[in-house]
């Protein structure tokens, strides 16, 4: 009798140990979603937008924000060169007018780049937050199989308690 009370003491304790990750894992997969929320209603990601991630997801936030906006700066300046050496930006004659000219295709060039390292990190975080469900479903399943022992432990508690009842003394 002794040893069916441990083992409902231990699969309670499994349980409940199991319930308090499956609390974490889906309180993990909300600020995922928060963060690719936060990615999808951006045109551009800025520090400003990490605000309101959590304190895990903050620093991939805004690093993001600070490399997106280099990096694209970067390609926006190295497509705009290119075109000007293939001759695909023509001189206008007038100086103000090509330089609006030129930074209206750099911005162009700029914000292409971004929406492509956006994307990138969109599909980063779909992969994440399938991964982040594969193990719920896990600790899901686990909670299930270990409730069923749980309950047939407990039956078995229950048949010892009836076939064997303390006499305390008497």
């Amino acid at each position: 009798m002794l040893m069916a009370f441990w083992e409902v003491q231990r699969l309670t304790r499994e349980i409940h140990e199991l319930e308090r990750r499956a609390i974490e894992t889906r309180t993990k997969l909300t600020h995922y979603q928060k963060y690719a929320d936060a990615l999808g209603k951006s045109s551009v990601m800025t520090v400003y937008h990490t605000a309101g991630l959590s304190a895990d997801l903050l620093p991939r936030g805004t690093m993001f924000a600070q490399f997106s906006d280099q990096a694209s700066s970067m390609d926006a300046m190295q497509r705009l060169q290119m075109a000007k050496m293939m001759g695909l930006v023509p001189w206008t004659g007038n100086p103000m007018s090509q330089m609006m000219f030129e930074q209206s295709a750099f911005m162009r060039f700029k914000e292409e780049s971004l929406k492509a390292l956006k994307q990138q990190e969109v599909d980063a975080m779909t992969e994440i937050e399938k991964e982040i469900q594969l193990e719920m479903n896990t600790i899901d399943t686990r909670i299930k199989e270990k409730r069923a022992m749980l309950d047939s432990a407990k039956q078995l508690l229950s048949e010892e308690v009836k076939d064997n009842p303390y006499k305390f003394g008497l």
